[in-house]
């Protein structure tokens, strides 16, 4: 057996970090797994004397995801074990571990993990009290607009287009029929609709005009980066306030992005930082025509 036979060890270590950075990949940042011993963990398979216990299937199929267990999966999952070893096995006959690539990979796993360790170790030591998240629900709360709108429009190229559009509309023209011809292609092939929009998502200019119209009427033209447009109002409603317990998993998230910025803000506060590329030169504005 070789080399095989003298480094079971160092291919087990090998393979425990190839899972460990596949449950990374998995979960994405800020959600490693803690990894616990289990009482009995038996030895479910051997490869060449390289053992492979119950907690590592355990561990793969728990990152499949819910519904994923039984005889069937389980012996599927260790299939796939025993394939990874041999697998790792021949990386080191053929001592593929000396080679740049795989080192350069390595190194960049470690890395990866590493960062997520730190921010993951900073993000247990701080804990958000309920008093902490229902005021933070309050902020944004009172920041959600009072109502939506739904909206339809057509795009032109110019006023006198959007112009013509309009009369011929307000005479009884089947709006969808002309957003075909629409510029905004996107919108055009449903007729012209944006769907249901905000304060936060419409220009100041399109949100005067359409807060003067009633569901069902038309307004224009209005200029907008993509031409002239013309747009109807479909529908009006108040705007959905999620409940604190729907919003409650979404702010502790924004907390600890939130977090784990200002940690690293700190950091490099009190760090040498060097940068050696040349500064971003601004791109000449064009003279005007």
């Amino acid at each position: 057996m070789g080399r095989m036979a003298s480094e079971p060890s160092i291919a087990r270590r090998i393979r425990s970090r190839a899972c460990a950075w596949a449950l990374f990949l998995a979960a994405g940042p800020g959600l490693l797994l803690a990894a616990e011993e289990p009482a009995a963990d038996p030895v479910v398979a051997s490869v060449n004397g390289v053992e492979i216990r119950r907690s590592e299937v355990e561990k793969a199929l728990a990152g499949l995801g819910p519904g994923s267990g039984g005889p069937e999966a389980e012996r599927n999952v260790l299939n796939a074990l025993v394939q990874e070893e041999l697998l790792v096995q021949e990386a080191y006959r053929q001592e593929l571990e000396k080679s740049a690539e795989v080192k350069a990979a390595v190194a960049e796993a470690t890395r990866k993990i590493l960062v997520n360790a730190a921010l993951k170790h900073h993000l247990e030591r701080r804990k958000w009290t309920e008093e902490e998240l229902r005021r933070r629900y309050a902020q944004a709360a009172a920041l959600v607009p009072p109502r939506e709108y739904r909206l339809r429009h057509i795009v032109v190229g110019t006023r006198r287009e959007a112009a013509m559009l309009l009369d011929w509309l307000r005479q009884g023209a089947n709006f969808s029929i002309l957003a075909r011809g629409s510029l905004e292609k996107a919108t055009a092939e449903r007729g012209g609709e944006i769907g249901w929009q905000n304060a936060r998502t419409l220009s100041s200019s399109l949100l005067a005009l359409v807060e003067r119209l009633k569901p069902g009427q038309i307004g224009g033209p209005i200029l907008s980066s993509g031409g002239w447009e013309v747009i109807q109002l479909l529908e009006a409603r108040p705007a959905k306030v999620p409940t604190f317990e729907e919003a409650k998993a979404s702010l502790e998230q924004q907390l600890q992005q939130e977090s784990a910025q200002q940690l690293v803000q700190q950091l490099a506060a009190g760090a040498r930082i060097e940068v050696f590329l040349p500064p971003v030169q601004a791109e000449p504005v064009a003279a005007a025509r």
